[in-house]
């Protein structure tokens, strides 16, 4: 994957952007609160957002994300920002839930490398773009890579969330791992694993911590890093 994208001209998402798709999705709570973390998810799916939408029929609570982001870039909207449904997961924490924004990246997620070929926890071979940790993300070594297309479109989006609800863009750098300063709801970009920890019974892996990723998030915050 080509390294050290140009962020430079990221802008807020118009609403108007042939890539924003509003999808047809009632399992979401009609109720408005105030916005003050974004939270980063990964679907671990293939392409195409249908499995992910029939996995979240299956529960009887709505279990949703507000976007889900194609790997072409194309960001599908379930229900309006200002609303919520349940995607953390953090028991007796749910006004994190209520008081939050969530965003998936479609994305196989952890993968498994045998001979040449790496392999999805369904067990199905894939040959996608690999981010490597030599070292292990949270006992992983592979991951699928985010797109260029999807990072591109998700700074868009925050761009757009901080300027409708004053979210900060300051990079935080205890979000790869179970954060205090996330779970105590401290205002700011997170990922899935700042509030999961590891190991631990219910393991989570999204998002993984791609450099490209690191880099789009910390050109967001323009006055802090002039």
């Amino acid at each position: 994957m080509k390294k050290d994208y140009d962020w430079s001209d990221l802008s807020p998402l118009n609403l108007k952007d042939s890539k924003l798709k509003q999808i047809e999705w009632d399992k979401f709570y009609d109720e408005k609160f105030s916005k003050e973390q974004i939270i980063l998810h990964h679907t671990v799916s293939g392409p195409g957002i249908r499995g992910d939408l029939r996995t979240w029929l299956q529960y009887r609570s709505h279990i949703a994300t507000c976007i889900i982001i194609d790997r072409d870039g194309t960001i599908n909207q379930l229900f309006p920002s200002k609303y919520w449904a349940k995607h953390l997961g953090v028991k007796g924490k749910q006004t994190l839930d209520k008081h939050s924004i969530a965003v998936e990246l479609d994305n196989w997620g952890q993968l498994t490398k045998k001979g040449d070929n790496f392999y999805t926890i369904y067990g199905n071979k894939v040959n996608v773009p690999i981010t490597h940790y030599p070292d292990k993300f949270r006992g992983e070594e592979y991951f699928e890579s985010y797109t260029h297309s999807q990072l591109k479109s998700l700074g868009e989006l925050i761009l757009l969330w901080n300027k409708r609800y004053n979210i900060p863009l300051n990079y935080n750098e205890d979000m790869w791992d179970l954060s205090e300063n996330a779970l105590e709801g401290k205002p700011g970009i997170w990922a899935h694993v700042s509030f999961r920890d590891y190991p631990s019974k219910h393991n989570k892996w999204d998002v993984h911590p791609q450099p490209e990723l690191i880099e789009m998030l910390k050109s967001l915050n323009k006055d802090e890093n002039s």
